[in-house]
């Protein structure tokens, strides 16, 4: 009996520091994530300020821009990894990102994946994998993607 309770125990500890370290990534990467500075670049990059995505050069933008992509891209990049590591769930990431990682995806993916011929093959595949699980969630319905102004 003793050992049954020790297990439940512990199990419930596991279980609570999980939760506790999804809640810390979380709020470590909404701080950055959702900055006013962010959200402003964002914005610029989906609606076409630097170019339609197959125009997009990153080396044609100011130094400020240019960190911004980068830390953007970088952001995504790390977000797929945790939830691919299985470090973040998913449903989370959904929650607190909403339709942003696909629609920045839409506007970058062109410079990425050829960054993969000149730079690293590996460049963006866990955002593009993140993306991927986006379009396949079954809690994404049709009426989702059909919406204009989700950031």
């Amino acid at each position: 009996m003793f050992i049954v309770a020790a297990s439940f125990f512990a199990y419930s500890q596991i279980k609570e520091a999980r939760l506790s370290r999804h809640v810390q990534l979380l709020i470590s990467f909404q701080e950055k994530y959702h900055s006013q500075a962010a959200r402003h670049f964002r914005r610029r990059l989906i609606s076409g300020d630097f170019g339609s995505p197959e125009q997009l050069d990153p080396a044609r933008m100011s130094a400020e821009d240019f960190h911004s992509f980068w830390q953007l891209h970088d952001q995504l990049e790390m977000l797929g990894v945790l939830v691919e590591q299985r470090l973040l769930a998913f449903d989370l990431v959904v929650a607190c990102f909403h339709r942003s990682p696909p629609q920045v995806w839409a506007a970058i993916e062109p410079y990425i994946v050829g960054r993969r011929t000149h730079a690293s093959p590996l460049e963006g595949v866990h955002f593009e994998r993140l993306v991927r699980r986006y379009h396949s969630s079954p809690i994404l319905g049709a009426e989702y993607w059909e919406r204009q102004d989700v950031l």
